[in-house]
C-alpha cells in the first residue's frame, strides 16, 4: 500500500436534498431541477412524464438551491449556494446547449464559526435580487449575485481594455476597490434563527424572522432590509410569542402576502395588515411544502412521519379568509415536495427512494376518497449505514450488500456492476443446443420466429398477438433433425444446417424446399456458419466447404482440408457477403483465416493453450473490425481485423468465465454488441474505441441470439438452465440496483460465507411491542443470502438495543459464530452503559445461542482479529478469545483491554495492529502483544476531528474519514517505538483530501469484474467507500509514476475544461475547516480523470499540450485514453 491514492465515485449521490420548479432550459419548458449532494439533475415534464434532460456536478456541496427569472427574461436562471459559502448562478444556452455562468463568488466571514450544513435557513426575495442566509452564528448574510455579476462585466470590459502605465494601473486599483459588494453580513445580537421568509406583496425587501432567544423564547418579527447601515429594522408589527414547536414559513403569494406559519399543532396565518386565521391540526412536524397555484389557495404539506397534506387556504378579497387541512396519504420521508401539474407532485426523500406521485381525485378531498398513485420511483441509496461485499453468484463478480434508507423507507439494497436483463417472457424448457430468429422476409425489420434446437429434433415458437405460439411445421424445414444453425437470406429463403446436411426452403409458412446439399457418406456436418448469400461448413475427417447460394440453388465454390472447430463468415460492412472466413483450429491451436472463394489461408495465428477454440465472430465496433475468438476453458482473445488485406494484429487475451463460451451479437439503442453465452456470461461493447466487457446479472447462459420484434423490440432470446427468456439488455456499464424492502431499520451487516447467511442488525422502526408489552428496541436477522429471505429473527426489549455484529472465525475451532453486541443506557449520569456479547451459531437454518458474557459498556464496535475478536465499547477496547471448557462448549475469555479517549466509531486492524476513529481525538494505532496479552498506544492524530470511519491499510498507513466530508492517510513509522519517541507519540498526515460527503464505512472490494489479461498487470487491491448521500466510491493505491502523470493531467484538465459555476477545483478539494486549512496532497481526483473521455479532440489535445499554463506530458491522447479505461476497470 502506498500513501499516493487515486479516489473515483462509482454511485453519484442519490439522497435527494432540493427540488425547485421552473423554466430553465428553455422559456417554455417546464423543468424539475433536482440537487443531489454535488450534482444536479434537470428533468423536463412531457406529456409521457418526467424526460431526464441535463445532469452535471459542481465543486461544492449543495446546501440551498431556487430558480428565479431575472428581471426582462423569459427563462429561469439556477442560484446556487454551496456548504462552503460560495454561490454561482447559472443558467442554459439553447444555442450551445451548455449550462453557463451568470455570476459568482464567495461569502467570508474569517474567524467566524460556520452554521451546520442541517442548521442553513435560507430565502430570496421577489424580484430575485436578495437572497438571505443563515450561513454563521447570530449572523444573517444577504446575497446579492447582481452585484457580482456587474462586477464580472466590470471585470472583463477593464480587462479588453487594460492600459499598462502605472497610472491607468492605479486608477484601476481604485475604481476596483469601490466596487459594490456582492454580499452584506447583518449582526443578529442574541437572535437563534429558526426559519426565515421574504414578503411577497411588499416594495421593498421585507423579511419575516422565526428566531429564539437566549432564555429559549421562540418570537416572529418582521424587518426590512438596511443594506447601507447592515441592520434590520422592525416593521409595522411587534414581535410575536410562539411556541417551541413552531418551525416553518411559508410566505404567500402576492397579492395576500403574509406568511404561513407552522407549528407542530397549528397552522396559522399571518400578515403586518390583516387579521389572522389558525387553525389545529394533529400533532406532526411539518418539513416541506409546495404552493400548488399562484394565488395560493392550495398548498401541499408533508411531514416527517411521510404523510402528505392538502392545505386549503380559502382567499377573500385578497386576505385569507379560512384554513383546512385534508390528510391525503403516505408518501416517502420527505425532504422537499414539488407540485408540477395535473394533481401530481415530485417527493423528494434524503431518507428513502423519491417519488413522482399523482393524487387521485383531488377535487372531491372532502368525501375523504384520496388514492395516491405512484407513477415513478427515484433509487436512493441513502443513508448507507453499513455494507458488506460478497460474491454471492461465486462467479467472481462481487455485489454490495448495503443497509439504506431509515423508519418506513428502510432496505437493504443489493449492488452490482454489469448488464441487467429485463424480462419479458419466459418458457421452461430443457435440453436446448441453440437458439436463432427468423423474420418473415429478408426485407423485413421485425422478427417473428424463434428455432430452436436440441439433441435431436428442432421446435418453432412463432410470435401471434404478443404471445409465442409452437408451430408444427414451417416451409420445408426438417424439424426432425438438430439444427445447426438457421438463418434468413437474400429472396426471401431460408437456409437449414443440420448434421446430415444444409437445406434451402422458401420462407413462407407452406414454402417448399429448394435445394439441399448433403454432407459425404460416411460424413456428418460438425460446425457451420451462414450470411445473407453464403454458408460454410465442416465435416468429419478435416473437410472444409464453401457454398454459395445462387439462382435458388447451392453453388460449392471453395474446399479446403483442414480440422476446425468453429466458423464464422459475418460480413464486417454492409454487404451481403463475406470476402474472408475465420475458422478456429484444434490441431495446433489457433485460428485461421481464409479468403474466399478458394479458402486459402491469408492468415494464422496461434493461441496459447490446449484448449480448442469454440465460438469465433467477425464484428465491427466504432467503425473497427475486431476478430473475437472464445475458447473452451473461458479464455477469450480479440484481434484487430483487416479483412481485404488478411490482416490480425493487436492480440489482447482476457477471461470470461471458466466453461466454454458462445459468442453472439445483438442491437441495443441502435449500437452492436457481442454477447458472450457462458457461465459467467458478459456483453462486450466499444468505447472509446477500445473493447470492455460488462458482466451480465445471469447466472449460466448457454445461447443466445437477436430477437427484434414487434412486441419485444431490440429484445434477446437466450436459454438457461431453468428454459428460454426473452428480454433487453438493460444500459450497459451501470450499477444496478436490488430493493429488499425491511420491517425494521437495518443498521449493521455482516455476510458468513460457510453458512450462507447473512447477520442483520435493525433497529426498531415502529413502535412494537413484546409479550410483557415492553417496547422492542431492535433485533438480530439470520437471512438467507441467495433468496434474502429472514431465516430467524432475535427481538430485543427495551432498554437494551442490539448494535454491532461479525462472523469470527476462531482460533482452533473449525465453526464459524456470528458475534453480537448489545447496549443499553442505565442512567443519564453513566456514559459507560451496560452492554453483552452474544455467540450464535446457525444451525438448521436457525439461530442457535452457545454463549453470552456482559461486556465493558454499550458495545460499539466488533471485528474478527486473526482468530480473535476484537471489541469496542465505551472508554475501552477488549480483545476476546474462545476457549473450550471441559463438557466441550465454548465461552469467550478476555484476554487484554485498553482505555480510549471517548466514543469509538470505527476500529480496524491488521495483523497484530489496530487503529481507531474517534468522536474527538481523531484516530489512535494500538498493538496488540500476543505474547504479554497487552495492548499498548504507537500514535495518535495530532488533529482533533470526528472520525466517521476508518480502515488499515497496512501494519503502517490508515485511512479516515471525518464528519465535514474530508478523508486522509495517515503513517506511522515501524522505527518508532514508545521508547525513542515523545511522549505522545503522533501519526503524519501522508495525504489529505476533501470529498464533500460523509463516508460512515470503508470496506476492502473492488466493483469492477477482473477480466484482466494474466500476463499484463493487474490494477491493485481497492477499498470501498459508502456515505450517507447513497454515494459508492472506490479507492486504488498509485505508484508514484503513475501519480506525478495524473497530476499533471488533472491539473492541465481544470484550465482547459471550465468548471461549472465557476468553482475552483483546487479550493474544493483542499481541506478546509473552520481552524485548519491545509491544501490537499497525494490524492487523485478519478472523477475530473475520467470526464477526459468527455472531451472534445481539441479539448483532449490541449491537455496532452499543456495549454493555458499548463505543461505538455509525455504521452499521445490514444495513451492517455488508455490509462483512464485502465482506472476505469475498478469500478466498471
Amino acid at each position: 500500500m502506498t500513501y499516493h491514492k487515486y479516489v473515483v465515485t462509482a454511485q453519484k449521490p442519490t439522497a435527494t436534498q432540493f427540488a425547485v420548479k421552473g423554466s430553465f432550459t428553455a422559456p417554455n419548458d417546464t423543468n424539475l431541477v433536482l440537487g443531489k449532494g454535488t450534482r444536479i439533475e434537470i428533468y423536463t415534464l412531457t406529456p409521457d412524464g418526467l424526460k431526464p434532460t441535463l445532469e452535471f456536478s459542481i465543486y461544492g456541496t449543495i446546501t440551498a438551491m431556487t430558480l428565479h427569472v431575472p428581471p426582462g427574461r423569459d427563462k429561469a436562471s439556477l442560484f446556487l449556494l454551496t456548504a462552503r459559502h460560495k454561490y454561482c448562478v447559472l443558467n442554459y444556452s439553447e444555442s450551445s446547449q451548455q449550462v453557463l455562468t451568470e455570476a459568482s463568488g464567495e461569502v467570508l466571514m474569517p474567524g467566524e464559526m460556520r452554521m451546520e450544513t442541517g442548521n442553513i435557513r435560507t430565502a430570496m426575495d421577489p424580484s430575485g435580487i436578495y437572497f438571505a442566509a443563515t450561513l454563521y452564528q447570530n449572523i444573517l448574510t444577504v446575497i446579492i449575485p447582481s452585484e457580482c455579476a456587474r462586477n464580472r462585466e466590470g471585470t472583463n470590459h477593464r480587462r479588453r481594455s487594460s492600459l499598462k502605465t502605472r497610472e491607468s494601473r492605479r486608477r484601476h486599483s481604485q475604481t476596483k476597490s469601490s466596487t459594490p459588494q456582492d454580499f452584506v453580513h447583518i449582526n443578529l445580537a442574541d437572535m437563534f434563527v429558526v426559519s426565515i421568509a421574504f414578503l411577497q406583496n411588499s416594495d421593498e425587501p421585507t423579511l419575516m424572522v422565526l428566531y429564539d432567544t437566549p432564555v429559549g423564547h421562540r418570537f416572529l418579527e418582521l424587518f426590512t432590509l438596511d443594506l447601507r447601515n447592515r441592520e434590520l429594522v422592525p416593521y409595522k408589527m411587534k414581535p410575536e410569542r410562539f411556541g417551541r414547536d413552531a418551525n416553518l414559513l411559508i410566505p404567500m403569494p402576492a397579492p395576500v402576502g403574509g406568511v404561513v406559519v407552522i407549528s407542530g399543532q397549528y397552522i396559522r396565518f399571518i400578515h403586518p395588515d390583516k387579521n389572522p386565521r389558525a387553525i389545529g391540526i394533529r400533532p406532526c412536524t411539518i418539513n416541506s411544502y409546495s404552493i400548488m397555484d399562484q394565488s395560493g389557495s392550495r398548498i401541499m404539506l408533508a411531514d416527517t412521519d411521510g404523510t402528505l397534506y392538502l392545505l386549503a387556504v380559502t382567499l377573500d378579497n385578497k386576505t385569507v379568509d379560512r384554513l383546512s387541512l385534508i390528510s391525503l396519504g403516505q408518501i416517502p420521508l420527505p425532504s422537499c415536495l414539488v407540485y408540477l401539474d395535473n394533481d401530481v407532485v415530485f417527493v423528494g426523500s434524503t431518507l428513502g427512494d423519491s417519488q413522482l406521485v399523482h393524487i387521485m381525485e383531488c377535487d372531491d378531498t372532502t368525501s375523504g376518497d384520496v388514492q395516491l398513485e405512484v407513477l415513478e420511483e427515484f433509487p436512493n441509496l441513502g443513508p448507507i449505514s453499513d455494507f458488506c461485499v460478497a460474491d454471492l453468484d461465486k462467479q467472481g463478480h462481487n455485489q454490495l450488500i448495503t443497509c439504506s434508507g431509515v423508519g418506513k423507507d428502510s432496505s437493504l439494497r443489493i449492488i452490482r456492476n454489469g448488464v441487467g436483463l429485463n424480462e419479458l417472457a419466459a418458457i421452461e424448457i430443457s435440453g436446448v443446443k441453440g437458439v436463432w430468429a427468423l423474420r418473415p422476409l429478408f426485407e423485413d425489420v421485425h422478427d417473428d420466429m424463434l428455432v430452436i434446437s436440441f439433441f435431436n429434433q428442432t421446435r418453432i415458437l412463432q410470435l401471434r398477438d404478443s404471445t409465442m405460439v409452437p408451430v408444427e411445421s414451417h416451409s420445408g424445414l426438417a424439424l426432425d433433425q438438430r439444427t445447426l444453425v438457421t438463418a434468413v437470406m437474400v429472396g426471401n429463403l431460408i437456409i437449414q444446417v443440420t448434421e446430415h446436411s444444409a437445406r434451402l426452403v422458401e420462407s413462407t409458412p407452406d414454402g417448399n424446399l429448394l435445394d439441399e446439399w448433403k454432407a459425404p457418406e460416411g460424413t456428418q456436418i460438425t460446425v457451420a456458419s451462414v450470411n445473407p448469400t453464403q454458408c460454410v461448413l465442416s465435416t468429419g475427417f478435416g473437410q472444409l466447404i464453401a457454398l454459395q447460394v445462387s439462382n435458388n440453388r447451392f453453388e460449392e465454390i471453395g474446399q479446403l482440408e483442414h480440422e476446425v472447430s468453429c466458423i464464422d463468415i459475418s460480413p464486417t460492412d454492409t454487404s451481403l457477403a463475406s470476402s474472408v472466413v475465420a475458422v478456429g483450429i484444434w490441431g495446433n491451436v489457433g485460428v485461421l483465416l481464409l479468403s474466399l472463394p478458394y479458402l486459402n489461408i491469408i492468415a494464422e495465428e496461434p493461441l496459447a493453450g490446449t484448449v480448442m477454440p469454440r465460438s469465433i465472430l467477425m464484428a465491427k465496433f466504432e467503425e473497427i473490425c475486431y476478430l473475437l475468438v472464445a475458447l473452451g476453458d473461458g479464455q477469450f482473445y480479440n484481434f484487430k481485423l483487416d479483412s481485404r488485406q488478411g490482416k490480425l494484429w493487436d492480440k489482447k487475451r482476457t477471461f470470461l468465465g471458466k466453461q466454454p463460451i458462445s459468442l453472439g451479437s445483438f442491437t441495443s439503442n441502435g449500437t452492436t454488441h457481442v454477447f458472450a453465452a457462458s457461465d459467467k456470461p458478459s456483453v462486450i461493447h466499444s468505447r472509446n474505441q477500445k473493447l470492455l466487457y460488462s458482466n451480465v446479472n445471469l447466472k449460466e447462459v448457454r445461447c443466445v441470439t437477436s430477437f427484434n420484434s414487434v412486441s419485444f423490440p431490440d429484445a434477446i432470446a437466450l436459454t438457461t438452465k431453468e428454459g428460454l427468456l426473452i428480454g433487453q439488455m438493460e444500459e450497459i456499464q451501470k450499477l444496478h440496483i436490488t430493493k429488499i424492502a425491511t420491517v425494521d431499520t437495518p443498521r449493521r451487516i455482516t455476510h458468513q460465507e460457510s453458512t450462507r447467511t447473512f447477520g442483520l442488525v435493525t433497529e426498531s422502526s415502529q413502535q412494537q411491542l413484546s409479550s410483557n408489552g415492553k417496547p422492542l428496541m431492535g433485533g438480530f436477522e439470520l437471512i438467507d443470502d441467495q433468496t434474502f429471505a429472514v431465516l430467524d429473527r432475535i427481538y430485543f426489549q427495551a432498554p437494551e438495543r442490539p448494535l454491532a455484529v461479525a462472523s469470527v472465525v476462531f482460533d482452533n475451532d473449525a465453526n464459524t459464530y456470528y458475534v453480537l453486541g448489545t447496549g443499553k443506557e442505565t442512567d443519564a449520569y453513566d456514559a459507560v452503559g451496560e452492554g453483552r456479547l452474544l455467540v450464535f451459531t446457525v444451525k438448521d437454518r436457525k439461530l442457535d445461542l452457545v454463549f453470552q458474557i456482559k461486556a465493558h459498556g454499550i458495545v460499539e464496535n466488533i471485528r474478527p482479529m486473526d482468530g480473535k475478536v476484537l471489541v469496542t465499547s465505551r472508554g475501552q477496547i477488549n480483545i476476546y478469545s474462545w476457549e473450550t471448557g471441559l463438557s466441550g462448549k465454548g465461552y469467550l475469555v478476555s484476554e487484554c483491554s485498553h482505555t480510549t479517549p471517548t466514543v469509538t466509531t470505527s476500529v480496524a486492524s491488521c495483523n497484530d495492529m489496530i487503529v481507531t476513529g474517534d468522536t474527538v481525538c481523531s484516530m489512535t494505532a494500538l498493538h496488540y502483544n500476543p505474547k504479554t496479552h497487552t495492548i499498548e498506544d504507537l500514535g495518535s492524530d495530532e488533529m482533533h476531528q470526528q472520525v466517521t470511519a476508518v480502515e488499515a491499510l497496512s501494519q503502517d498507513l490508515y485511512i479516515g474519514a471525518e464528519r465535514e466530508g474530508h478523508l486522509f492517510v495517515v503513517e506511522r513509522s515501524p522505527s518508532d517505538s514508545t521508547e525513542s519517541f515523545q511522549e505522545e507519540p503522533l501519526l503524519d498526515t501522508v495525504s489529505q483530501w476533501h470529498l464533500g460527503e460523509m463516508v460512515n464505512q470503508f470496506r476492502f472490494g473492488s466493483l469492477g469484474v477482473d477480466n484482466s489479461d494474466p500476463d499484463s498487470q493487474t490494477v491493485s487491491s481497492s477499498i470501498i467507500f459508502v456515505a450517507t448521500s447513497g454515494s459508492i466510491g472506490m479507492i486504488v493505491d498509485l505508484s508514484a509514476e503513475r501519480f506525478n502523470l495524473l497530476r499533471q493531467m488533472q491539473s492541465n484538465m481544470t484550465r482547459i475544461a471550465n468548471s461549472i459555476g465557476e468553482l475552483s477545483h483546487a479550493d474544493w478539494r483542499n481541506w478546509s475547516t473552520v481552524d485548519h486549512q491545509e491544501l490537499s496532497c497525494n490524492v487523485i481526483d478519478g472523477d475530473l480523470i475520467e470526464s477526459f473521455l468527455d472531451l472534445t479532440p481539441q479539448q483532449m489535445q490541449g491537455v496532452v499540450d499543456g495549454q493555458n499554463g499548463g505543461r505538455k506530458l509525455d504521452l499521445s491522447i490514444e495513451d492517455l485514453c488508455k490509462v483512464v479505461e485502465e482506472l476505469m476497470s475498478i469500478h466498471s
